[in-house]
């Protein structure tokens, strides 16, 4: 009788086998799963979130992107501290560190807050633009208006509102949106340059010349700051002031006609000819053609008399 010949695979496979899931099934359940959610605020899934894992030791970055119901699973992480940037169309990108340990899993949910829409996209601010630059303040108010309710925290759509007031003469109502502004940036030297002339056209010189100080603090190279407070001194004939205050203006700007101009009327108020007439002949030299340009050359050949 024939030997059937030994058949070694089947006892190669039994005992193959066993080492094969000996080997396979601890690393498995070694692995490192992070998983969760990305939402808004309200609870809203952020499909397609890109979650960035950087590590801080080694340099590396691993990303994942959310599902559609704003889950994400992430294996296989070494473990290490990470910092984690998460991220979305249309919200403020989130960043936090945070520590991934080996072999266990881990469940980060989070929460992203939405950009507020661009005010140069809102329609009624656009609009309002419009309106401005035809000289159609009445219809920019309206505008605006409705923009800075729609946003009533744009310090843009609420100052636009507040100088369209201003050229309404409306300075009673500037005043109020421009005083609004200061209880959310008070840091903006145009809020109270804008807030200095509001209450200059109203006639409150002390709470106008305080603004256009303040203004200065916060922008001390600013001539027109200091040609604006020249005009309030000279209305309330503190002529040593107005004085200092045009000086100021040009040593800033050195060619400003109009600081000219007004520095010749004051010290023609102080009874100052030459030097009136020595600052209304350089206005001249910069702006012969300037619509006063006639009256000043009478003016001047009146001081020159007396």
């Amino acid at each position: 009788m024939m030997k059937m010949p030994k058949l070694f695979w089947p006892l190669r496979a039994v005992f193959l086998m066993p080492a094969f899931i000996f080997l396979t099934y601890p690393l498995i359940a070694q692995e490192t799963v992070i998983k969760g959610q990305v939402t808004d605020k309200n609870n809203k899934p952020l499909a397609n979130a890109q979650i960035t894992f950087h590590d801080l030791s080694k340099g590396t970055k691993f990303s994942v992107k959310t599902r559609k119901d704003g889950t994400y699973i992430k294996i296989g992480l070494p473990p290490s501290i990470y910092k984690v940037t998460v991220s979305s169309e249309g919200y403020f990108s989130f960043e936090t560190n945070l520590q991934i340990d080996f072999g266990r899993e881990q469940i980060f949910n989070f929460i992203l807050e939405k950009m507020p829409p661009k005010l140069e996209d809102d329609p009624d601010f656009k609009q309002g633009i419009k309106y401005f630059e035809a000289g159609q303040y009445d219809y920019a108010v309206a505008s605006f208006k409705r923009a800075a309710e729609k946003l009533p925290e744009s310090i843009e759509a609420n100052f636009n509102l507040a100088i369209c007031y201003l050229r309404l003469h409306k300075a009673a109502e500037a005043i109020d949106i421009l005083e609004k502004i200061l209880n959310l940036r008070n840091d903006i030297p145009e809020i109270y340059i804008a807030l200095g002339e509001a209450f200059f056209n109203r006639s409150e010189t002390e709470k106008a010349i305080s603004s256009f100080r303040r203004a200065l603090e916060l922008q001390p190279a600013n001539y027109r700051i200091f040609y604006d407070l020249g005009i309030i001194y000279y209305k309330i004939d503190q002529l040593e002031a107005a004085i200092t205050s045009f000086e100021q203006a040009l040593k800033l700007k050195p060619e400003f006609p109009s600081a000219y101009y007004q520095l010749g009327l004051t010290f023609i108020k102080k009874g100052d000819f030459p030097r009136a007439i020595e600052a209304l002949e350089k206005f001249l030299q910069l702006e012969p053609d300037a619509r006063e340009a006639s009256q000043v050359k009478m003016i001047i050949e009146e001081l020159k008399k007396k």
